[in-house]
């Protein structure tokens, strides 16, 4: 289930419009036998480093599904150059063009990477965090990045024996499907059926999936349709995605490494990628070794049951006010995508920004019950009691 809105970063596809192939997979670091340990803070599942730049520390959201991105103000400042203009899709399938610069430098704890191709989209909501840029899977794409969660210690490094993995918990990861080396991971499923997923740290979640990949598996046994809903929740990189019909669905089983997953309950979109989120770091440590195409996951547990129980409708921002963003059949009659939420058990969210909702707790936390205070499109109040529905 998506928290108050799954904030996805993901930009994978690069659309060229002329015929002139540009890729994000330029510059790199010079260094051999380099091993670094970098610590992360997170907000709300999302991942944040401080890398530098002239000298300078900056926050940077560490986005394996995306390219790496800078502001503007740090265009100017580093004086980068202009390398071209690309056409990038969102992880809601939305598209614009932008502009692709070079950075000179930049470290990651003491490695230096030299000519890093950077796009300058900066969606106004990375204010929110106060970060200066993204740490994409262009810049990795020539090491082995280790993530553990447990920890919240990433590893940057060249050599493989230092982490002493298992093969027993490795598989295929392909790099080469885009201009930015995203990583694409193996899962099965049920039936031992698999399919091809991004592992993107840049949605918070533990697994999305688009109506196109559900489309391509066998409908017996592999999935379940919970319930069926209307609206929009997700927030990607280039603004909310366009109201559509949803699906709840429960695979029975995934198995991702060593670990297995049983009951995983997540919702369809539309259009858009599917992919596993940093959510899987709750459960174990995940290693992108882009070196030897391989994907590692070390599960704590080799069993886990994952069911949640799910609210009746997913709350999201639109125009910088809280609001109804998904509503699931049972639930069809008592509200609409779209409406306000102005209170939460008599508290007030009647000005709650999307940025007071990046940093804080998911609103409803820790409640089996609430009780909502919606406005209609005609300005009425209602008051409307919710609990969490087990499926």
């Amino acid at each position: 289930m998506k928290l108050i809105f799954n904030l996805c970063l993901l930009l994978a596809f690069c659309l060229r419009a002329n015929a002139q192939e540009f890729t994000y997979n330029q510059g790199g670091t010079s260094a051999k036998n380099y091993y670094e340990e970098i610590p992360y803070q997170t907000i709300n599942g999302k991942m944040f480093i401080q890398v530098e730049l002239h000298g300078k520390k900056h926050k940077f959201l560490f986005d394996t599904g995306a390219p790496v991105a800078i502001s503007p103000q740090l265009v100017t400042l580093l004086k980068a150059k202009f390398l071209d203009e690309d056409t990038l899709s969102d992880v809601n399938g939305v598209t614009d063009t932008m502009g692709v610069v070079q950075i000179p430098q930049i470290k990651i704890g003491k490695v230096r990477f030299d000519h890093i191709p950077a796009i300058t989209l900066f969606p106004d909501f990375y204010r929110c965090w106060g970060i200066d840029g993204v740490i994409g899977s262009n810049i990795l794409r020539n090491s082995i990045v280790s993530i553990d969660g447990k920890k919240q210690v990433i590893i940057l490094t060249d050599q493989l024996e230092k982490l002493k993995l298992n093969d027993s918990y490795s598989s295929q990861m392909i790099t080469n499907t885009s201009y930015q080396s995203n990583p694409i991971i193996k899962i099965q499923l049920k039936d031992n059926i698999t399919v091809d997923l991004g592992f993107d740290t840049g949605d918070n979640e533990f697994l999305r999936i688009s109506e196109e990949l559900v489309s391509q598996l066998p409908d017996s046994g592999v999935y379940e349709i919970l319930a069926k809903g209307y609206g929009a929740n997700t927030i990607g990189g280039l603004g909310l995605q366009q109201s559509a019909e949803k699906y709840l669905l429960r695979l029975p089983q995934i198995k991702i490494g060593n670990g297995l997953f049983n009951n995983t309950i997540m919702e369809t979109n539309k259009s858009g990628t599917s992919a596993i989120g940093s959510k899987i770091l709750l459960y174990g440590i995940v290693t992108l070794d882009f070196i030897h195409s391989k994907f590692y996951f070390n599960s704590i547990k080799k069993d886990n049951e994952v069911r949640e129980k799910q609210w009746p409708f997913v709350p999201t921002v639109i125009n910088d006010r809280l609001a109804i963003g998904v509503v699931w059949d049972k639930y069809k009659n008592e509200v609409k995508p779209g409406q306000r939420i102005m209170a939460i058990d008599d508290v007030d969210y009647s000005n709650v920004t999307l940025c007071d909702m990046l940093n804080r707790p998911h609103i409803l936390a820790g409640k089996e019950t609430a009780n909502i205070t919606v406005k209609d499109e005609q300005g009425n109040l209602q008051k409307i009691q919710i609990s969490k529905l087990h499926y």
